[in-house]
């Protein structure tokens, strides 16, 4: 079905219509959703979280010195939200703060021998969700899963309409393995 250029996809929709393009985009989300669901499901009998997952994974995986704000601009969330999973997190003495040495505003954090004792744990179950959801699918599929949505958020980057300034992270901020490959 070709793009609609007269009608509001509002009115589109309400009629019970769709494009390509919002389906698709629904469909994007139901898969985030539900894969999300999916795991938290499986987390929650080791008492963990996606959230704390990708919370504890961020810092792991940035290397050096990490400030909160740091794994905030990953992550594409608030600030405060991070700061919330990180004092759950180190009152668990899975992760630990510790002061800049040059800015006392910011902590660096870093993942605890006990965090990534958890975290390695937590990998367990998501790789093996992860696996179960993409058995069916080939490395050539998945490479162009990967192409397209990273397409998707380098074109986030470039919206004004995000919120983000040009302090937050941008597609290539993103560790190199999870960049697009050229």
């Amino acid at each position: 079905m070709p793009y609609p250029t007269s009608t509001s996809t509002f009115d589109l929709y309400r009629e019970g219509e769709t494009t390509l393009e919002i389906a698709a985009m629904i469909r994007m989300v139901l898969v985030v959703r539900g894969f999300r669901a999916r795991l938290d499901e499986r987390l929650r009998a080791i008492n963990q979280s996606s959230a704390r997952m990708e919370t504890l994974s961020a810092i792991i995986n940035m290397q050096g010195p990490v400030s909160q704000s740091d794994v905030a601009r990953r992550l594409r969330v608030e600030g405060a939200t991070v700061t919330r999973m990180v004092d759950l997190l180190s009152k668990e003495g899975l992760v630990e703060r510790s002061p800049h040495p040059s800015d006392r505003r910011v902590n660096l954090l870093r993942v605890t021998d006990k965090g990534e004792v958890e975290l390695r744990r937590i990998f367990r179950v998501y790789d093996s969700t992860r696996t179960e959801l993409l058995t069916e699918f080939t490395h050539e599929e998945i490479e162009q899963v990967h192409l397209l949505t990273g397409k998707m958020l380098a074109q986030l980057d470039t919206m004004s309409s995000t919120g983000l300034d040009n302090a937050e992270m941008q597609i290539g901020d993103l560790p190199p393995r999870d960049r697009l490959r050229d």
